[in-house]
C-alpha cells in the first residue's frame, strides 16, 4: 500500500461500504472470457451493420455497450437494449466459472463485524451477480442493496445513477459511504456521486489507471481496504 493509501478516511466517518463486483469481489470472466462476450455483441452489431469501425477490435463488452448506448448511432436506445440483454446472458454463463478475489471474503466479513452496512454496485447484470454471491454463500453477508446494470445502459458507470440509488436505499449520506472499484468508470461515478472512492489495482496497469483517474486511495490487495478504516 502506498503512502496515499495509508491515509485514514476520517474525520468524516464511514458507515456504508459499496463494492464493485467484477474485480473487488470476483473475477467474473475467469472461465468464460470477456472477449467472447464482446465478440457476441460485435457479431450482433455486424448483423445489423451497426458496428463502428473504431470498436471492431475491442475486447471490452461493457465498454462496447456503453459506447453504443451513449453514441449517436441510429436507434441507439433500441440497439443498446438488445445488446444489454445479450450481455446479461453471457454474464450468467460466465458466473458458473467465476473465481472469488483473494481476500475478498475476509474483507466482507471484517467490515460486517465492524458494523458497516455493505452493498454491491456493478455494471454487471443483476442475475450474474446474484448467482455468484448465492452459490458461493456470500449473499447473506450483504445487508445493503445489490445493484446491477440498469435497463438503460446510458446509466451505467461512469454515470452516478447507480451509486446515488445505492446511497438512497441505504438512507445514508454520500460522504459517509465508501466505494471500492477497479476502473476509471468507478472513480468517475464516485466523484459525480460525492462518494469516497478506493481504487483496487492488482496490476501496474490498473494502478496507472487509478492514478490517472485521480483516485485518492489505492490498494493492491483487497485486505488493505481494512487498513483504510479506523
Amino acid at each position: 500500500m502506498d503512502e496515499a493509501s495509508q491515509a485514514r478516511l476520517t474525520p468524516v466517518g464511514i458507515d456504508c461500504v459499496l463494492l464493485d463486483f467484477d474485480g473487488p469481489i470476483c473475477r467474473l470472466f475467469a472461465g468464460h472470457p470477456a472477449s467472447v462476450a464482446a465478440s457476441r455483441l460485435k457479431e450482433r452489431l455486424g448483423d445489423m451493420s451497426l458496428l463502428p469501425p473504431e470498436l471492431a477490435g475491442t475486447d471490452d463488452p461493457h465498454g462496447l455497450l456503453w459506447a453504443i448506448a451513449t453514441g449517436p448511432g441510429r436507434n441507439a436506445r433500441e440497439v443498446s437494449a438488445e445488446l444489454n440483454a445479450l450481455l446479461a446472458k453471457e454474464e450468467v454463463a460466465a458466473a458458473a466459472s467465476a473465481t472469488i478475489t483473494p481476500g475478498a471474503v475476509g474483507v466482507v466479513r471484517g467490515l460486517r463485524a465492524r458494523g458497516l452496512r455493505l452493498g454491491v454496485v456493478s455494471n454487471n447484470g443483476y442475475e450474474a451477480i446474484r448467482n455468484v454471491l448465492l452459490t458461493r454463500h456470500l449473499l447473506e453477508l450483504f445487508d445493503g442493496p445489490i445493484i446491477g446494470r440498469p435497463d438503460d445502459a446510458r446509466l451505467m458507470k461512469p454515470d452516478a445513477f447507480m451509486l446515488r440509488e445505492a446511497v438512497k436505499r441505504l438512507g445514508a449520506r454520500p460522504e459517509h459511504c465508501l466505494f471500492v472499484g477497479d476502473s476509471w468508470r468507478d472513480a468517475e461515478a464516485s466523484r459525480r456521486a460525492g462518494v469516497n472512492f478506493v481504487g483496487y489495482a492488482k496490476s501496474a496497469r490498473k494502478g496507472r489507471e487509478m492514478t490517472k483517474a485521480n483516485a485518492k486511495w489505492v490498494v493492491s490487495r483487497m485486505q488493505d481496504v481494512m487498513g483504510l478504516l479506523p
